[in-house]
């Protein structure tokens, strides 16, 4: 079974002068979350799914090829409300997960990640986070944000990351990039190459 949901995004383009600002032409188009139990062990997983789209830049010196952008850090934070037990009020999880990507060429890519079977299991996980952050930089320079409605307000953004900073360490190793999940063959025509994983 896959239960899919499509969210909308808020995208917010940060203030980018000279050179930071040429790096500027890649984006996150889409995000998707679905849970999924195909080419995996029984019970369902928890997908994200990033579509990103690389325009070519001719005026960007830091490229090798025009068509390509190489280096590119995908870091993804998100928020899952969990629910309470016993009378006790609702909580929320943060998760956080990195890819390095080799190289992408001009066009459309899916970088995914994954919660456990276990995790979604054990916390009653719905379709969805309750609230994310999509970062994308290149040689440690932050090229785009995107966020989710919850986090559009710049005082919320900074307490979601704060949280992000203290709590997600202690879940570190659960939110997983797709190499390092059963998922690592599942879209053989639709995966980019990764340099390293976090």
């Amino acid at each position: 079974m896959i239960a899919s949901i499509r969210a909308c995004l808020a995208i917010v383009i940060l203030s980018l002068t000279g050179s930071e600002a040429l790096l500027a032409s890649v984006t996150v188009r889409e995000i998707e979350f679905r849970k999924i139990d195909e080419f995996a062990s029984d019970g369902e997983w928890l997908e994200c799914s990033l579509q990103l789209e690389v325009r070519r830049d001719s005026s960007d010196r830091n490229r090798r090829n025009p068509d390509f952008i190489d280096g590119l850090v995908v870091n993804l934070m998100i928020g899952i409300e969990v629910e309470g037990r016993s009378g006790n009020q609702d909580r929320f999880d943060f998760y956080e997960a990195e890819a390095a990507l080799v190289s992408l060429p001009e066009g459309r890519h899916a970088v995914r990640f994954y919660l456990p079977p276990e995790i979604v299991e054990r916390d009653r996980i719905g379709q969805e986070a309750h609230s994310y952050l999509i970062r994308l930089s290149r040689e440690d320079r932050t090229l785009h944000e995107v966020v989710s409605r919850e986090l559009e307000r710049s005082n919320v953004r900074e307490s979601f990351l704060t949280r992000v900073d203290s709590d997600a360490p202690k879940n570190d190793g659960i939110l997983l990039a797709q190499p390092n999940t059963p998922f690592v063959l599942a879209y053989p025509n639709d995966t980019p190459s990764f340099r390293r994983t976090r």
